[in-house]
């Protein structure tokens, strides 16, 4: 049986990596939960996406058309101004 280098890191002393938070709800997320929002959408030229949960990223498009979201809520300040989403985080 082969030896581990002891030049090498050993797995448990590896750091881990930093939990993604949500830029809605402010919560952590979970590697499976986790969306990419175009705070403008794709189909009106966004390029920039933040991390979400999955169900804060659908609340958003349940909320806001995507005309909405490139006109008037292009922020997540924006976006957390609406009281529907208030309520709903």
């Amino acid at each position: 049986m082969a030896r581990k280098n002891r030049d090498e890191q050993a797995s448990w002393d590896e750091p881990k990596p930093e939990p993604v938070i949500c830029a809605l709800c402010q919560r952590v997320i979970p590697d499976d939960q986790m969306d990419q929002h175009h705070l403008v959408p794709k189909s009106k030229g966004g390029k920039q996406t933040v991390s979400l949960h999955r169900i804060c990223h659908d609340q958003i498009h349940s909320i806001f058309t995507d005309a909405q979201l490139a006109k008037k809520f292009s922020t997540i300040e924006a976006i957390l101004e609406e009281p529907a989403v208030q309520t709903f985080v």
